[in-house]
């Protein structure tokens, strides 16, 4: 009896510890996750380029302009997000759907409509697709949605 007691156990402890490891590389994977977005106008005078890296709560924004020769200081700033906001956006940044967009989508800053672009990084491996300013990515329209949400919440360095 003793001896069937111990050999449940063993059965139910490998099974939860083998329902656990399938989270665990999920975290582990998503923890290594680095978001870069941004826009861009490139006949503008200004901070025409906003450039966004959202590294878990921690948000960097580097402002530069368009042209090599805009009269513009580049300047960078951080501001955090709240934890529950980084999980919204980890859980929407799928790189191995996203990393089957093209890299151009549209004509992005065609007219000077301006461009946007949003970058999935995950370790070494990364994606970006660039597409027109208010325009979306299909398939992704929540994430571009929620990280249009960060930028317009910070805007520009003081």
């Amino acid at each position: 009896m003793k001896y069937i007691v111990v050999v449940l156990l063993v059965v139910v402890f490998v099974r939860c510890m083998s329902n656990l490891t399938p989270q665990t590389a999920q975290n582990t994977a998503t923890d290594k996750l680095t978001i870069r977005t941004g826009t861009s106008f490139n006949m503008c005078a200004g901070y025409c380029r906003n450039d966004y890296v959202f590294n878990g709560t921690s948000v960097t924004l580097a402002q530069n302009g368009a042209l090599p020769q805009a009269q513009v200081t580049p300047r960078s700033c951080q501001s955090a997000i709240n934890q529950t906001q980084w999980n919204d956006i980890k859980t929407l940044a799928n790189l191995d759907a996203f990393g089957k967009i093209a890299n151009v989508l549209g004509c992005p800053d065609c007219t000077d409509g301006g461009a946007e672009y949003i970058e999935i990084q995950v370790d070494n491996q990364k994606h970006r697709v660039t597409f027109p300013y208010g325009k979306t990515i299909p398939g992704f329209e929540t994430l571009v949605d929620i990280l249009r949400t960060q930028r317009n919440t910070f805007k520009t360095c003081p």
